[in-house]
């Protein structure tokens, strides 16, 4: 459990990644609408996203040529659980 903690904490250590989070909070997004936002490169979102991913604080979804991220739907808060 505390491996996944400190996994979380630190793909949100980036400031770039914790505004993804805050723009997926928003609404679903594909990478090309984060890199015109975050004005970033495309491979340099991507690797973020991943890193997102890979913590669980984002899931994507194939849509044709798209893929798309969004917060994942389900209702466990690990961080909460944590310190509760």
């Amino acid at each position: 459990m505390l491996k996944e903690y400190l996994k979380v904490m630190k793909a949100l250590s980036d400031g770039n990644r914790t505004k993804i989070v805050k723009m997926l909070a928003l609404k679903e997004m594909c990478v090309c609408e984060m890199q015109a936002a975050l004005k970033m490169a495309q491979p340099s979102v991507s690797k973020h996203l991943k890193i997102l991913e890979e913590a669980g604080l984002v899931e994507s979804r194939k849509d044709g040529m798209w893929v798309n991220y969004s917060l994942p739907k389900k209702t466990g808060n690990f961080i909460c659980q944590t310190y509760a």
